[in-house]
């Protein structure tokens, strides 16, 4: 095959191409819609969508004790392994860039000694909140929402099951804690 050949199949290849640009832009054209000045129907919603959304939230709303009594320790010491970069877990381990977590489930929120803890979390502290299993279970679905002002820089864990397991562990690992995981 010579040169002229491939310039052959080169010009067919390109010219459909152009054609069917050219195509696309002509029919585009001759069946485009004018665009609407206004929307032809407006839908109010008003408070009522709003109504509805706290309706659902109630009714939605999760159990955290019988999350926990199906809770699995193992699966939530597998869990924790997210927050080991910046949280210890062991007894008398020093704090990293957040608090050290053992004995953490009943201990009162933001007195830790040797830790700066957020102004937010400290004023938890000083009106005597404690890391019961519903605050625990909150904080961590999404700590900013639950607490705004925190510094805790963690997004959250999402899944409902993987909280409860997290929580059952750190209670293990909560001699102190005079709360306990009851059907």
């Amino acid at each position: 095959m010579d040169n002229f050949e491939l310039n052959k199949i080169a010009a067919a290849v390109f010219g459909s191409a152009l054609f069917i640009l050219a195509l696309t832009i002509v029919t585009d054209f001759l069946y485009s819609e004018p665009e609407l000045e206004e929307q032809a129907y407006i839908v109010d919603v008003g408070e009522s969508i709003v109504d509805m959304v706290a309706v659902v939230e109630e009714i939605i709303e999760i159990d955290v004790m019988a999350l926990l009594v199906l809770a699995s320790a193992q699966n939530g010491e597998k869990v924790a392994k997210k927050c080991v970069s910046c949280h210890n877990f062991q007894a008398g381990a020093p704090n990293k860039i957040g608090p050290n977590l053992y004995n953490i489930v009943d201990r009162q929120m933001g007195v830790m000694d040797e830790f700066a803890y957020s102004k937010a979390l400290t004023a938890r502290g000083t009106n005597n909140d404690k890391w019961n299993f519903d605050n625990l279970f909150h904080f961590l679905e999404n700590p900013k929402k639950w607490l705004p002002g925190t510094i805790m820089g963690y997004a959250g864990i999402r899944k409902p099951n993987d909280r409860a397991d997290l929580i059952n562990y750190l209670h293990t690992i909560s001699p102190d804690s005079t709360s306990t995981i009851e059907e």
